[in-house]
């Protein structure tokens, strides 16, 4: 019975100073927080952060487009109207008599609220020759002279639906040619 005794003794006078140990602990972490907080506050940490005040000085963005609208509009020009660039892509390989005609552009077109394209034009084309014609050694890398244009026309002709809710410019950043 006295080992018993001696056992709960023990327990008790642990869990005692394990209570103190935790206060002590909790106590320690609230004196690091406040020195974090004290160190901040002597700092321009304050200064650097940006806060709603500031972003108050921003020029009015407008309206936006639905998520559901612009999904739309990718999807028409990627699965309906993407050919047009094809076509245009054909008439510099015609010109230049060369298949091997290759690149990258984006073309830049605003749509009414009513779905028809008002403006567009090429904003970045790197569309060149990336081999020789058939029976010419040298390659000259022509640029596809043809192609901008040919699409800011094609362009200029599409109409989407649902139309945006605001007038809305679109760009379309693509590649065109037989070595992609």
């Amino acid at each position: 019975m006295q080992h018993t005794h001696i056992i709960l003794t023990t327990l008790v006078t642990s869990l005692a100073f394990a209570g103190g140990c935790a206060k002590a602990r909790l106590a320690k972490m609230n004196n690091e927080e406040q020195d974090m907080i004290a160190g901040y506050q002597k700092s321009s940490y304050e200064k650097d952060m940006v806060t709603h005040k500031e972003t108050a000085e921003y020029a009015d963005q407008g309206q936006g487009v639905s998520p559901k609208v612009l999904k739309s509009i990718q999807d028409t020009v990627e699965n309906v109207y993407e050919r047009d660039f094809g076509r245009c892509l054909q008439k510099d390989m015609e010109a230049y008599e060369n298949r091997w005609i290759a690149g990258t552009f984006s073309v830049e077109f605003t749509i009414n609220t009513v779905g028809i394209v008002t403006e567009a034009r090429i904003t970045q084309s790197d569309i060149f020759e990336r081999k020789p014609p058939k029976g010419k050694k040298d390659n000259q890398k022509r640029e596809a002279v043809l192609f901008g244009p040919c699409v800011e026309d094609a362009t200029k002709k599409w109409e989407f639906d649902p139309a945006p809710e605001v007038e809305y410019k679109y760009t379309y950043s693509g590649k065109v040619g037989e070595s992609f």
